[in-house]
């Protein structure tokens, strides 16, 4: 696994679009790859760009590719537009893998695991404490046995609040916390999995609900 070269941009576009969730795809894909690194983690812009290249052969062209950036919703979710500066931390504490991708002929060898793995790695180690991600339901058993929890409708909880993610079907979200702290937890009443303590320093309490579809800490 390795960051992308700039001679590899035409195979990293081309794998991107092998992607079950393409149209999940920022538009600016394209223009990322030309940047310089905007952060400890980002290796193009502000998104993380890995490949994996084959492990014979003379064509040394990338048989995997994975894009990832902070979360569109960190931006675009009304409770991030109704509270600014939550969109500076959530960038920081989430990771949202926006197109994992392996050609045909190399799937089932383990890459597609192995460039999470690294992300998460990556991640981990700057200070991210969860990674997400955008997939269809015929992928939620191989997300699930790399630890993510899979959903069509997630909730991540803040002071007071909630931020429920609902992806168009047959789209679901999966996550995945990169530290202990942050757990994702079945409350009462609450209509999906629920992350707590993705805000470093703030958990549910044991007896946090939901009614009426409002968080009750």
């Amino acid at each position: 696994m390795a960051p992308l070269s700039a001679t590899d941009h035409p195979d990293f576009l081309a794998l991107l679009a092998l992607t079950t969730s393409e149209d999940q795809l920022p538009a600016e894909v394209g223009q990322a790859l030309t940047m310089p690194p905007q952060g400890p983690l980002n290796t193009h812009g502000p998104a993380l760009c890995l490949t994996a290249q084959p492990r014979r052969g003379t064509n040394q062209s990338p048989v995997g590719a994975l894009f990832a950036s902070y979360p569109d919703w960190a931006v675009q979710h009304p409770l991030a537009q109704q509270r600014p500066h939550l969109t500076e931390i959530l960038s920081r504490r989430a990771l949202l893998v926006y197109g994992l991708a392996v050609a045909p002929q190399h799937r089932r060898q383990g890459i597609a695991r192995a460039l999470l793995t690294e992300t998460e790695q990556r991640s981990r180690a700057v200070g991210y404490r969860m990674i997400t991600l955008i997939h269809t339901p015929d992928l939620a058993p191989f997300y699930q046995r790399l630890g993510y929890i899979t959903a069509h409708h997630i909730i991540i909880a803040m002071p007071g609040a909630a931020m429920g993610l609902t992806q168009p079907r047959p789209y679901m979200t999966a996550v995945k916390p990169l530290v202990p702290s942050v757990r994702v937890r079945l409350l009462p009443g609450a209509p999906g999995p629920v992350v707590s303590a993705l805000l470093p320093g703030w958990d549910l309490p044991a007896e946090a609900r939901f009614e009426n579809g409002r968080l009750i800490t």
